[in-house]
């Protein structure tokens, strides 16, 4: 996998991959399949996709792939909440913006899109209007896809990622939200698809990666995220990236000094 911030607020990677397992991000997920078919797995849809295919997925929504025959080719989008309210009427500004649609076969803006980000020169422009008229094409909603504030897993989780520094055993936090271990674990599955203490390792990643596009160094990334080094760091991100965090860090250091050369900036 591959790095490149071309807006402050628009990380793009480019990825060959045969499995992921499942895991998250702190933002929206805007994929293009280039070349390949797989099984994409999700608690909102489960569907097969492929070559010119773009789907979604909303912040912190657990989800997993599997090729089918071969490795799929891929580039993966992903745009702060700032870029998708700047593209949407619907934000006005909520903390809450979800992406309603699943998946969008090849339509004239899914292929601008592929054709903006297979530019040889690639304009950044470019890539953020296809961008914008491809999701104005979407289903956004403004609440919480989750139909009850009250569910065990959506407390868990509203409290997993406001305190995911600190330590958590499963037991706590059956405890914090009042209901019993065994209970908990079950709910907290079948609700997210993934256990507790992954869940946690995973919201972990998220917010690392969105600390390092911030440019902070790695050993200090891994201490306020709640990793106990930066060993620890470096594996849990590989499992959901496929690579060591250094090599987003190096992009995100690469890009910031090509826009300080920039005219005007």
């Amino acid at each position: 996998m591959t790095f490149d911030l071309k807006h402050t607020g628009l990380l793009r990677a480019r990825a060959t991959a045969r499995h992921f397992s499942p895991h998250l991000h702190s933002t929206h997920s805007i994929v293009l399949i280039k070349s390949g078919a797989a099984r994409i797995q999700s608690a909102r849809w489960t569907k097969v996709v492929g070559a010119g295919d773009v789907f979604f997925f909303n912040p912190f929504e657990v989800h997993a792939a599997e090729d089918i025959r071969e490795p799929v080719e891929y580039e993966t989008l992903y745009p702060s909440k700032e870029f998708i309210s700047g593209c949407i009427a619907e934000g006005n500004g909520s903390d809450t913006i979800n992406i309603q649609s699943d998946v969008i076969s090849p339509t004239r803006q899914t292929r601008e899109l592929a054709e903006a980000l297979s530019a040889p020169l690639t304009d950044n422009r470019a890539i953020e209007e296809a961008l914008g008229n491809l999701l104005r094409t979407c289903v956004f909603s403004t609440e919480s896809r989750d139909s009850s504030f009250r569910s065990v897993a959506f407390r868990a989780c509203s409290f997993i990622r406001d305190n995911y520094s600190l330590s958590m055993r499963t037991n706590d936090l059956a405890i914090k939200i009042g209901v019993h271990q065994s209970h908990f674990i079950r709910a907290f599955k079948a609700a997210t698809g993934i256990a507790p203490q992954l869940y946690i390792r995973q919201v972990r990643v998220a917010k690392a990666h969105d600390l390092i596009c911030a440019g902070l160094d790695l050993s200090d990334v891994a201490q306020i995220v709640g990793f106990c080094d930066q060993a620890h760091l470096t594996r849990e991100f590989k499992k959901v990236f496929g690579v060591p965090p250094g090599a987003l860090s190096r992009h995100i250091s690469i890009a910031c000094r090509q826009k300080a050369r920039r005219p005007g900036i």
